[in-house]
């Protein structure tokens, strides 16, 4: 290969990376942790209500409890999402007529309801931690956020592929090969390549299937101008979409015998209920009933079916006897990315190849910091300038979400707009940290502070876990709930890490000081070198 076009992809690897690394970051960390969202949301609910033991209430029953005393619209939609396993509860969406004198443009209520008792527990987004970190991690949980990541994916995966050719003639040869007698920009480098070699698959399937969700829409209009000539809807139809708009009769009929025969037919021919539950103009004759989920047992075997309530007529059915190409395409692809398929030591193999390109992405950084100050017309504004990016946008990241964690355990369930207080805790801590990581010169002691830091507010969150809600955690644990003590777990193990760095930093940083002869007057006006050397 033409040594200068190496020379050329080098450098657009090294600056496309560093450029998009902050938000990659963001993407990356939140997805390896929105892996257990649902034990988060659990982990947020359960210390306040433990599910109710007994036999489960029918979808009618749940539906007729959730529009009770409700301004019900039901020429909308009510929708539920059947409870499971990882969530033993019911969602609950009930779309609403708002008042005239009505101040929002909210209409609808999700509720979050007890499948056996159908007491309404809370709001569904009164506990919003696991939802908000899931929203950053595709969308920023911003307007439009969702194009700026898809486009961040976009250069990632390009970053791939520079990366393949800049290392292809030693890729195999030197698989496993880490040198620990280099330079530290060497060291780096190795790191950075040892990481990127061994987590290629996951990252080019991740950066593949991130691609193709986020920038759906663009490949869509292309589709639907060249392949379907304009025909938007029937791009929809062979993509496996289907719209439902039945026509109001404004005829009473009641059918809820009717949904739960459908179901228990649905239960008899797949093995297991169907994931999520449409009604269509509910109460009134011209009812329709839409049906989505899976076959029990099966890798990908989507299903998808409407019904006419008021005679049992199938509108529309999608099978694995019967399967749409685009719909079994998109799921397995979506199965893959979320590592939903086995069991949970896929999840947390996922977890750790996510945190590993965390560490890619770090070390890269810090490989092209090395690379300036090596250089003799390198700016050192703009080496610092990088150096307070990295950190701020990696350990910031770190330490305003443990903060969220903390926020979403302590607030109480009735304040309002605990949702809110919940990301502001995040969107402050982040900015703060933002903040010093600009200003304060001696960032090795700023990270140590921040590892200490992180991991006293873990820890403080565990703590409240015990204080507030002990007698309701034992409940849950009785019960045979364990997504709360598993969280416990998961958020020891980190205070333990964070320590166990912090305090290496902290020895390694003496003994260099030592053994270099160096005064800490002469190591602070180094300081925006210390990131580099950690």
């Amino acid at each position: 290969m033409n040594k200068q076009f190496l020379k050329h992809l080098t450098q657009a690897h090294s600056w496309l990376g560093l450029i998009i690394s902050g938000l990659l970051f963001i993407v990356f960390f939140m997805g390896s942790i929105s892996l257990f969202r649902s034990e988060i949301y659990l982990w947020s609910v359960l210390p306040h209500h433990t599910p109710a033991q007994g036999e489960v209430l029918s979808p009618s029953e749940i539906m007729k409890l959730a529009i009770k005393d409700r301004p019900f619209n039901a020429k909308e939609h009510l929708t539920l999402v059947s409870p499971t396993a990882e969530m033993p509860f019911y969602k609950v969406y009930v779309d609403i007529i708002l008042p005239e004198d009505a101040t929002t443009d909210i209409d609808y209520v999700s509720l979050l309801m007890d499948p056996v008792s159908g007491e309404i527990v809370a709001h569904v987004d009164d506990f919003y931690l696991a939802d908000f970190i899931y929203q950053l991690h595709y969308n920023l949980n911003i307007p439009n956020g969702g194009y700026i990541i898809g486009f961040v994916t976009l250069f990632f995966f390009f970053a791939l592929v520079s990366g393949i050719f800049i290392h292809a003639r030693k890729l195999f040869r030197q698989f496993f090969l880490y040198r620990t007698n280099e330079g530290k920009r060497d060291q780096l480098l190795t790191m950075h390549n040892v990481i990127g070699v061994m987590t290629l698959p996951f990252t080019l399937m991740y950066a593949i299937t991130g691609l193709i969700f986020n920038l759906v829409i663009i490949y869509q209009i292309a589709f639907a101008l060249v392949l379907y000539k304009g025909d938007q809807q029937a791009l929809l139809v062979d993509a496996g979409y289907t719209q439902q708009m039945p026509e109001w009769l404004d005829k009473p009929l009641d059918t809820s015998a009717e949904v739960d025969t459908l179901v228990a037919q649905y239960v008899e021919s797949f093995g297991q209920p169907p994931r999520v539950l449409r009604a269509y103009n509910y109460g009134d004759s011209s009812a329709l009933l839409h049906m989505i989920g899976n076959e029990s047992g099966k890798f990908v075997s989507p299903v998808e079916q409407v019904f006419a309530l008021d005679d049992g007529e199938t509108l529309f059915s999608t099978t694995p006897e019967s399967p749409n190409s685009m719909t079994t395409g998109r799921i397995v692809l979506s199965t893959l990315h979320f590592g939903d398929y086995a069991g949970m030591d896929l999840r947390l193999i996922y977890l750790l190849l996510g945190m590993g390109v965390c560490v890619l992405i770090v070390s890269g950084n810090l490989v092209w910091v090395e690379k300036r100050m090596q250089q003799r017309k390198s700016s050192p504004k703009s080496i610092a300038l990088v150096n307070s990016m990295t950190l701020g946008s990696t350990m910031g990241v770190i330490l305003a979400t443990a903060m969220a964690f903390l926020f979403e355990r302590i607030l109480p369930l009735g304040v309002a707009g605990r949702d809110e207080s919940m990301m502001a805790s995040f969107v402050a801590s982040l900015g703060l940290y933002l903040v010093l990581a600009w200003f304060v010169s001696d960032k090795r002691k700023l990270l140590f502070i921040s590892l200490i830091a992180t991991a006293c507010i873990l820890l403080t969150t565990i703590l409240a876990d015990w204080v507030l809600f002990h007698e309701q955690i034992v409940m849950a644990l009785n019960a045979g709930f364990l997504a709360v003590a598993g969280v416990q777990i998961g958020l020891a193990i980190t205070v333990i890490l964070f320590v166990t760095v912090a305090f290496s930093l902290f020895n390694k940083h003496k003994s260099d000081v030592h053994d270099s002869g160096f005064s800490p007057e002469r190591n602070k006006s180094l300081a925006d070198e210390a990131l580099t050397q950690s």
